[in-house]
């Protein structure tokens, strides 16, 4: 979906160089030719297809970028770019965390060719804006389900550091905790609140309420930095200054590192050891770094959230209750 965009301030048919958002730049009687790039697409290198569509709406002199297909990834004139983050490998002590990676692509095309049969939309301008905003609202109706268990984590492990660390009852670290509850179950119904108030199209399949699934998304996006902000606090500085595990390996240093790690006495170096190397891994690494900026910007950056959410709101109608409550007649 997402176009490079270039000037920010330009429109597709504004820009120095029209490929910044892909478009047809060929037609004959078996097909279409397209160029331009799409950015920020995750797990780009394992998909057998590129299914495209627009990133915007466009005007009626922007039917050149009102483009959507799919086409095999291998397909000629197709090249992925790929930046691969994954958590630090382990040694001994093995963790379910460190077994996967995230790829991130772009996917540039140049002068690919499309058969007619694969083509969905061609200079269809005036319904551009509604497929980007149909594939957005289901988006971030999912973000709705997977966001939450990302902060599921954030909250155990902030409870687990401080359980560990004998402070698991004190009552500003119990505050915090609240938040991230309070925030993940937020993000969570409105995902739920999508789905009940979803509406069955001609097509047979639901589509989830807008209002909601651009509230949760939201709600997830600008929290984001504040989750780790809490765990980062609990946690204290050892995630980001934690010896390499060949030092805790090393025969010369286990006991040492073993002794001056520990804390209550019934928990044990060891859980301690994958604790923090987890929490390092999860919050103080590359990996992190990928799913802070994901967590941001993932399904829309939160200002288009809330042009989704103001995009439909009867705002008008909130102004008539205020106008009957005061008894102003119009």
């Amino acid at each position: 979906m997402t176009d490079v965009k270039g000037d920010r301030k330009a429109r597709p048919s504004e820009q120095d160089d029209p490929d910044l958002y892909l478009r047809v730049v060929e037609k004959n009687s078996r097909g279409i030719v397209v160029k331009g790039a799409k950015n920020h697409i995750t797990m780009g290198p394992y998909v057998d297809e590129h299914l495209v569509i627009p990133t915007r709406t466009l005007t009626k002199d922007e039917g050149d970028w009102a483009v959507s297909f799919a086409v095999p990834a291998d397909a000629d004139g197709i090249k992925i770019v790929s930046r691969i983050v994954t958590p630090r490998p382990r040694i001994a002590l093995k963790a379910p965390y460190n077994t996967f990676g995230v790829a991130d692509s772009v996917v540039i095309f140049d002068n690919v060719f499309v058969p007619w049969e694969r083509v969905f939309m061609c200079g269809e301008w005036e319904f551009a804006g509604r497929l980007a905003l149909t594939f957005a609202g289901f988006h971030r109706h999912s973000y709705c389900g997977c966001k939450p268990a990302v902060t599921d984590i954030i909250l155990g492990a902030t409870a687990l550091v401080a359980e560990y660390n004998g402070v698991g009852k004190s009552s500003h670290i119990m505050d915090e905790l609240t938040e991230l509850m309070i925030l993940a179950e937020l993000v969570y119904a409105s995902g739920i609140a999508a789905a009940a108030k979803a509406t069955k199209t001609s097509s047979g399949i639901y589509t989830p309420e807008f209002l909601y699934s651009n509230t949760g998304r939201y709600m997830a996006g600008i929290n984001i930095y504040h989750e780790y902000d809490v765990l980062a606090s609990v946690a204290g500085g050892l995630p980001s200054t934690l010896p390499t595990e060949e030092d805790w390996l090393n025969p010369e240093l286990t006991s040492d590192l073993d002794k001056y790690i520990r804390r209550k006495p019934d928990v044990s170096a060891e859980k301690l050891h994958r604790l923090y190397r987890f929490i390092s891994d999860f919050s103080c690494s590359a990996m992190c770094g990928w799913a802070q900026y994901a967590g941001v910007h993932g399904g829309g950056s939160p200002v288009m959230e809330k042009i989704g959410i103001r995009s439909g709101y009867d705002i008008e109608g909130k102004k008539k209750i205020a106008r009957d409550l005061a008894g102003i007649k119009d």
